[in-house]
Order: structure tokens, then C-alpha cells, then sequence
């Protein structure tokens, strides 16, 4: 349902493929339709194909005399079982099919371009449309995989059910990632002095948006709870229960949902929100169907587990830690591999950590809270409620998953805690175990950004104050402001330079700069055009030699740009950008 790896890699697939498209036009539009018909067809007709042959398993056990032989009525059993087993890979399948088309919509088709230079959606505000190729194809998707549900599985949805529950599914999921960056468009719109920021400080802009990460994060439960169709659990006898049993154990909810899924085969329940204020139970209408009381309150009580043991915290704490690793990763294999493929890598190295360091803990925090409900209930009741939902999902009984252990394991360990406390300690060593790797290489990777977040610091710090005397200047701060900016901005400029080499071509460039605006002789620049042609002479190569030519027409724009800026009055950055325009060392997109 909650189909949030596939959204995360096809987010982070748009993003690697900003000015990557080698066909950039209305091409992008026809591909990413034909991409969609491509997985209508594909799915379409696989599925058609395990209808059939579930159906024939069918009917050969309808026809099955009872005479047969003894081991034909079982052989057939299992060929059903493999079957339904194989429908999750098959679905695992299509999943991976969509993002590689969608990959090929954004490299070779320019999707993400298209979205940018021909409707022309601010950046930040793209997300949706960004991802609109990659939705079309899992709404396609969801035909086949709706008669594989009422064929196969035996489900109850109506069709428009289905589409409704799929589509609120995953507008759960990336609604909030939308929230966040709309929330960022905001900042850089109305709020000026966070954009000088953001153009300064390469790691601002990634801190200040895991900042507003945590803050939304409070809120987005009262985004559930818009887009999830219900309401709360009718007053009687069982919500008195609920209620009483969370006041009992000191754990405050703010309301208990009942999701109206539409279906009588999708019974579950979760509980999100950080703060008790915004703190919800969703109970889906099949759950309530299912089972009796005292079983819901079993069910509750395993909620109320992952409250008491604050796991929504440590989940915040793994998004956190998600952003710093990546970081890390990215410095850590830039050093060590030339040219861009590291990127790929480190987005490669980040999903396996997700997987396998978050799928590993959060597994055994569905164990914690299964061993909270048979603690505060009872072990047969919480036995009880696997074992009746799996006698109608016999693939989820012996099935585990990314998040959850197979049912079956559950049932056996919740038995092997009541006979045997002391396998308690085991599995709350193996859960430490878990958290102990996500935090040590969470720590690691924040070790890899020491030098580079003290390098982004210092020489932000220039850049920063280079913006501010540029802006005080075009302004007509006075010349005590302006010289006050100025000598900051030369102090910066020392600092930056003495980092290492390259930071001095730049502070000797930033200190040209203000020289010039100040009307003095540019004897920074200068400098830095003997550098350059030093080095141009000394370059063993033809394409060396072409780049610090580049440079030093880089330094000739700067001259004219300097010029301009004091003859009009005007911003030194815009004649700058223009001047390179005009002489071709960049695009005018």
C-alpha cells in the first residue's frame, strides 16, 4: 500500500536528472503517455495469465474424485500457495519496470527539464509535476493488479474503492515531502535575506529543510487525517475500553479513527503522530469487522506499544540520520572517485542502508510492541489476533517483509517470550544491535562533513558578506556602512584564502571585486591573472590549457562587470551573469 521506496527513488531519480535530458520538448509529453500504455499492456496481460492459471488450479481441485491419488489434492495446494506467493513478487516486478521507464522518461526524455524550461514550475514547486510520469504509470498499473486482487485474492473492491484507496495511499506518502518543499518555495519568495543565505551556504539550504522536516513532521498527521476518508470510532462500549486502557497506562492519544477502506480483506491499523495533541489511532473498517473487543484492544495495545517506546521519534531520528549519511557518502566517495558516477553510488549505498539498517530495527519494533500488548493484555489474545489474520492471508502467515517479521514468526516468538523471559534480553540486545549500527554510521558519515562544513562556513561567510556590500552599494547604504561592509568582507576574503589553495584564487577574485567597486586599482585581480597564465603555461595538456583560458575570460568579465556595475548603479552579480552570457561562457537558461 504504502509504496514510499518506489516514491523516494523516483524523487531522487528527477532530481539526478536536472539538465540531464537529451530530448528536452513535447517529446517528453508522448514518451512519458507511451511509457504509461507500456505498463497498462505489460500488466494487463501478466496478470491476465496468473487469473488463468489460478483458475485452473481451481477447477482441477473442484474436479478432483474422491478417489484420486492421495498426493494430487496437496501438489495442487502448493501450486496454489507458490502461486499466490509469486503475486507480491510479480507486483515487486512492475514496481521496478515503472521506475527504470520513468528513469528513461528523465534522462533520455528530459522529463524533469520539460517541467522546468517549457511549463517553466518554479523550482521547489515542481515536485508534483516532476513525479506526474512516474504516478501515470502506477495509476496503469492498478488495472491489472485491481483483477489480480478480485480474481486471485479474492477481494471485495469495487473498482472506483480501489482506485480512491490506492490514490490516498500514496498521496500519503508524498504529500508531506510536497508540504516541505512548497514550505522552502515560501521562505526563498517572501523572506529575502534566506535566499543571500542559501547562495552562500551550500549546507544551509539542507539544514534549514530537515529543520522544517521536524517542525511539519508535528503537523503531518492532521494531513493523514484530511486525506484518509472516516471519521472517529462510534461511542460505546469498545471505545470506552480503548480509551480507558490508554488513560490506564499513562498514553495519551488525541482521537481513535476508523479508515473506511472499502474492503473487507484490508484490516490493519497504525498510530502516527509525535505529540500527544496530534496523536491518532487509525482502525480500518475490515479490522472492526474481523475481530472481536476484547482482540481490538490487543490490536490497540500493539500500537500503544510503539508510543510507549517512542519508535516515532527514533523514525524522525532515521530521516535525520538519512540526510547526514547521504551527505557523507557523497564526500566520502567524491575523494575517492573521479568524475560524476560517485553520485549514483552514494544514492545506491543510501537505499541499501535504508533497507537493510532500517528494515532490520523497525522489525524488531514491531516485535517490542507485539511483547507491550501481550504484556498489558495477554499473549494468547495477541497470538490470536495474527493467527485469525492469517487464516485469511495464508501468503502474510509465513511471509516476512521489509517492515514486519512473517506472522507466523510473531505468534512463535510471543510464545517463546511467555515460556522463556530470558529470550526477552536477546531480542532487546539484537534491537540495540540495530540502532547501535544506524547510529554509528550515522556518527561516521558526520565525521566525513567536519572539513567540508568548516570550509562551507568560512568561505559562505565571505560569500555572504561579498552579497551584502554589493546589495549596500546599489542601495546607497552611506559610506560608513559601506566601509564598515567592505572591511568585513575583506576579512572574510583572508580567511577564505587561507584554507588552501584553490580558496585563494577565489578570496584573491572576491578581494578584486571589492576593490573595484570601491573604486580603487584591482591589484587582487591582478594577481590572479598572473596565476592563471602561470598555470596555463605550465598545463601538460591541450584541455587543461582550454580551462584556464576559460578563466581568465572568467576575469576579463569580471573587469567589464565591475566597470558597468559603478558606471550604472547597478548590482555587480547581474552585470556579471550578463557579461558571461554575452561572451558564451554560460547558457542564458
Amino acid at each position: 500500500m504504502f509504496n514510499i521506496v518506489g516514491i523516494l527513488v523516483a524523487l531522487m531519480l528527477a532530481q539526478m536528472g536536472r539538465g540531464q535530458g537529451v530530448i528536452v520538448g513535447w517529446e517528453s509529453v508522448a514518451a512519458a503517455a507511451g511509457a504509461m500504455l507500456g505498463v497498462l499492456a505489460f500488466h494487463y496481460s501478466v496478470a491476465s495469465h496468473l487469473i488463468e492459471r489460478f483458475q485452473l488450479i481451481k477447477l482441477r481441485l473442484a474436479a478432483t474424485p474422491p478417489d484420486a491419488p492421495p498426493e494430487l489434492r496437496p501438489q495442487l495446494y502448493r501450486e496454489r500457495e507458490l502461486l499466490l506467493r509469486r503475486v507480491p513478487l510479480f507486483r515487486l516486478g512492475v514496481d521496478a519496470l515503472i521506475l527504470a521507464l520513468f528513469a528513461m522518461d528523465v534522462f533520455v526524455f528530459g522529463w524533469t527539464d520539460f517541467v522546468a524550461k517549457v511549463w517553466r514550475v518554479p523550482m521547489h514547486l515542481d515536485l508534483l509535476p516532476q513525479l506526474l510520469p512516474y504516478f501515470a504509470m502506477l495509476a496503469a498499473s492498478w488495472v491489472g493488479q485491481y483483477r489480480i486482487e478480485r480474481r486471485v485474492r479474492g477481494s471485495d473492491w469495487r473498482p472506483w474503492r480501489f482506485a480512491a484507496f490506492q490514490a490516498r495511499a500514496n498521496l500519503l506518502t508524498v504529500m508531506p515531502i510536497a508540504v516541505i518543499y512548497a514550505a522552502w518555495w515560501a521562505l526563498l519568495t517572501f523572506v529575502p535575506v534566506i535566499e543571500d543565505l542559501r547562495s552562500s551556504f551550500a549546507f544551509l539550504e539542507i539544514a534549514m529543510q530537515m529543520a522544517l522536516v521536524v517542525v511539519l513532521s508535528f503537523f503531518v498527521p492532521l494531513v493523514v487525517r484530511l486525506i484518509l476518508p472516516g471519521g472517529p470510532l462510534p461511542d460505546g462500549r469498545l471505545r470506552r475500553r480503548l480509551e480507558t486502557y490508554a488513560r490506564d497506562h499513562k498514553l495519551r492519544v488525541s482521537q481513535i479513527l476508523v479508515w473506511r477502506t472499502g474492503s473487507r480483506m484490508f484490516a490493519t491499523a497504525f498510530v502516527i503522530g509525535l505529540l500527544a495533541p496530534f496523536r491518532y489511532v487509525f482502525i480500518t473498517d475490515a479490522l472492526l469487522k474481523r475481530l472481536n473487543e476484547d482482540e481490538l484492544v490487543a490490536v490497540f495495545a500493539h500500537e500503544m506499544g510503539h508510543v510507549k517506546h517512542r519508535h516515532l521519534w527514533w523514525l524522525l531520528a532515521f530521516i535525520i540520520s538519512f540526510t547526514v549519511v547521504l551527505l557523507g557518502l557523497m564526500h566520502g566517495l567524491h575523494m575517492l572517485l573521479p568524475g560524476p558516477n560517485y553520485e549514483y553510488l552514494g544514492m545506491a549505498v543510501l537505499v541499501l542502508y535504508a533497507y537493510w539498517v532500517f528494515g532490520y530495527v523497525s522489525r524488531r519494533f514491531e516485535r517490542q510492541a507485539d511483547d507491550y500488548a501481550a504484556q498489558t493484555t495477554s499473549p494468547e489474545l495477541i497470538s490470536q489476533v495474527f493467527l485469525k489474520l492469517g487464516m485469511d492471508n495464508p501468503v502474510a502467515m509465513k511471509k516476512s517483509g521489509w517492515r514486519h517479521f512473517s506472522l507466523e514468526q510473531r505468534v512463535r516468538e510471543i510464545i517463546l517470550a511467555k515460556a522463556h523471559p530470558e529470550v526477552k534480553r536477546i531480542f532487546r540486545a539484537e534491537l540495540w544491535r540495530g540502532l547501535a549500527a544506524g547510529i554509528g554510521v550515522t556518527l561516521l558519515a558526520a565525521l566525513l562533513l567536519i572539513q567540508p562544513v568548516r570550509e562551507d562556513v568560512v568561505s559562505g561567510l565571505a560569500t555572504y558578506e561579498l552579497n551584502q556590500f554589493d546589495r549596500a552599494r546599489v542601495e546607497d547604504a552611506g559610506p560608513a556602512r559601506l566601509q564598515e561592509l567592505r572591511e568585513r568582507t575583506l576579512a572574510r576574503t583572508r580567511a577564505m584564502g587561507r584554507l588552501d589553495e584553490d580558496y585563494l584564487a577565489v578570496s584573491l577574485w572576491y578581494a578584486g571585486v571589492v576593490e573595484g567597486l570601491s573604486g580603487q586599482d584591482t591589484d587582487s585581480l591582478d594577481q590572479l591573472a598572473a596565476t592563471l597564465n602561470t598555470r596555463r603555461q605550465e598545463a601538460d595538456t591541450q584541455e587543461e590549457r582550454e580551462d584556464w583560458l576559460r578563466q581568465l575570460r572568467e576575469l576579463e568579465a569580471t573587469r567589464v562587470a565591475i566597470s558597468r556595475a559603478r558606471e550604472k548603479g547597478t548590482s555587480f552579480f547581474e552585470e556579471y551573469e550578463a557579461e558571461r552570457i554575452h561572451r558564451g561562457l554560460r547558457s542564458a537558461d
